[in-house]
């Protein structure tokens, strides 16, 4: 993830233009048709789709499209072509101007669920409030000001939850558990459970505690699917699988993973200080692709959950290195939709594209190359086993 999106969800009264959505029953007419369709598989992805109420072939989806528009003029509702998926990041605490503050009483996440139901597409929402205080600060997790706002949201994201029947999926804190398992064992780690969630009194005062009691609020939901997520920097496939279940994962849905949180070419260009950063490569050979889907695989193998890649990088499909605000080039859109059956054979139930930064590419920049893409996907989807 990283924090340059943490302001991309500031919902105003005013944006920066117009846009034009198609008719909400062009994109559910393509729903129900996917589903008069849809093959039927018997693992794990495939029960998971079925239990989301889309259709049994890798799921794809797009997000993070708000730009200070309200979410009812998202720019997934401008495509020509439906998508599965529509995530929208859930970001700061409570009394800190964050998502519970947005609209009255945290009603953003009706507004979002009501915009996508509207359309037949299933809402993805993307909690990001452990970085309030920076990413890794484990310091936080005992800090009782803190840690009462922190579950405030919680709360506030379950009453909103009930009784809208789901589904809908929740997927906790990028970024947090990977900085977490590379501190050291989860029960090392101090958190407050107990003086906040009662419903937890069970449950330890450290990192265990804390996840485990995270999707014990929101499983309670009828309807709703929460992921957590990993990262593949944090630590073999096998050790992330170890830190997860520890965390809670073996009670969740999915894993949630990702591929780089910003477009490979802002990090060969440099200049912006959210794109510089040690490592890479950064623009994907099929080598790199296929390490990390090495590392995908063995993760769903270990931890028998679906993957879900989230906020892949849209980029542009320029062969030079580099670009420019708005049009930085990477490959990811290419490689996914050219190659949707690794994906599938290493454990993937879908993927989700969007942004990791407000000067990345996105629908309006990438000169159509998503929407053409999808709308070629859309005609011959990829069953799930």
């Amino acid at each position: 993830m990283r924090a340059g999106a943490i302001l991309l969800l500031t919902v105003t009264s005013c944006h920066r233009r117009a846009r034009v959505a198609l008719d909400q029953s062009v994109w559910c007419a393509q729903a129900q048709q996917r589903q008069l369709f849809s093959p039927t598989g018997a693992g794990p992805a495939a029960a998971l789709a079925a239990s989301l109420g889309r259709p049994q072939t890798f799921l794809i989806g797009v997000g993070n499209d708000l730009d200070g528009a309200p979410p009812e003029e998202a720019l997934a509702y401008t495509l020509p072509v439906a998508v599965d998926l529509h995530y929208a990041y859930l970001t700061g605490l409570d009394g800190r101007g964050g998502w519970t503050e947005w609209n009255p009483d945290g009603s953003f996440v009706d507004r979002i669920l009501d915009a996508d139901r509207g359309r037949c597409v299933l809402s993805v929402f993307t909690l990001y409030a452990m970085a309030e205080d920076g990413e890794d600060s484990p310091s936080v997790l005992t800090d009782d000001d803190y840690m009462a706002a922190y579950w405030a949201g919680i709360d506030r994201l379950v009453a909103r939850l009930e009784g809208t029947g789901g589904p809908v999926v929740v997927h906790l804190e990028p970024d947090f558990w990977g900085f977490m398992q590379k501190r050291g064992a989860p029960g090392d780690i101090p958190a407050q459970v107990q003086a906040h969630q009662p419903a937890c009194a069970d449950l330890p005062d450290d990192v265990s505690g804390l996840g485990r009691c995270m999707v014990r609020r929101l499983q309670s939901v009828d309807g709703v699917f929460v992921g957590l997520h990993a990262s593949a920097w944090a630590g073999s496939a096998a050790e992330t699988a170890a830190f997860l279940s520890a965390v809670g994962g073996d009670d969740a849905d999915l894993i949630v993973v990702e591929t780089l949180d910003r477009d490979a070419g802002c990090f060969e260009e440099g200049r912006e200080p959210h794109c510089q950063r040690e490592g890479g490569p950064w623009y994907w050979s099929e080598t790199d692709f296929a390490a990390h889907l090495d590392w995908a695989g063995a993760l769903h193998s270990a931890s028998e959950k679906p993957l879900l890649w989230w906020q892949m990088p849209m980029g542009v499909p320029r062969h030079r290195p580099g670009g420019k605000e708005g049009t930085y080039r990477d490959n990811r859109v290419q490689y996914l939709f050219g190659n949707p059956e690794v994906f599938v054979a290493a454990g993937g139930i879908g993927a989700v594209f969007g942004k990791g930064a407000d000067d990345q590419t996105d629908l309006t920049s990438d000169g159509g190359q998503f929407q053409k893409a999808a709308r070629a996907y859309y005609a011959a989807p990829v069953a799930l086993p």
